[in-house]
């Protein structure tokens, strides 16, 4: 579970990166949902969950060997939290553990430098195909890559990454609009945890 959970992050800043000390008014787009994919490695791509994006922050809810597990930010905070929908707990993940960076409203965002390869349709929707080198978003543990990205300039967030290392990432069956802002909160009554407590336990299960 640590490694898909630790990669799910990943895959995440490569789309858009954490916005640290930001206003909550940074990201301008319409909001959307949709379907989730990923790919590790090159291997299949999988649906694994739902991802939602708007005013009031950024939310993936994934499934990931029987656990329901939700990742959250807000444009207004520098964490990222980890939920864990069936034990009923959370945990606050610091932006030097999970990678994210300061969102921005282009294509290669968490990189250095991009290039425009050209525009292209992808699922339906008119996206920017850009080449993206020099990762400065890179997780704890993890190894910079260069990508391809691409960038749906209505959402103003990358829709779909695929990284030089075969990790891949998509929104897929994307419905445009706003989701409702208690979305973005961790659950009523749910419990903290220490983060590193954990991640210990579960290397000690392994």
């Amino acid at each position: 579970m640590r490694t898909r959970f630790k990669a799910a992050i990943a895959s995440v800043a490569i789309l858009i990166g954490l916005p640290a000390s930001a206003s909550a008014d940074l990201y301008k787009g319409p909001g959307f949902s949709g379907s989730l994919w990923v790919a590790q490695g090159g291997g299949q791509v999988q649906e694994i969950g739902t991802v939602h994006a708007g005013q009031g922050g950024f939310l993936l809810n994934m499934e990931i060997q029987g656990q329901s597990i939700s990742t959250l930010m807000k444009w207004d905070s520098d964490l990222v939290w980890s939920v864990i929908h069936g034990q009923r707990m959370y945990m606050e993940i610091p932006p030097e553990q999970s990678g994210w960076e300061p969102y921005e409203a282009r294509a290669c965002s968490g990189y250095s430098d991009g290039e425009k390869l050209g525009d292209e349709s992808l699922n339906g929707r008119a996206t920017e195909k850009w080449r993206c080198t020099g990762q400065t978003a890179v997780p704890e543990g993890e190894e910079p890559a260069d990508a391809v990205v691409w960038y749906d300039p209505e959402l103003e967030m990358g829709i779909k990454t695929v990284e030089d290392n075969g990790n891949s990432f998509e929104v897929r069956d994307i419905a445009v609009g706003n989701p409702d802002a208690s979305l973005f909160e961790v659950p009523a009554g749910y419990q903290k945890l220490d983060m590193n407590a954990l991640m210990m336990q579960m290397q000690q299960q392994q």
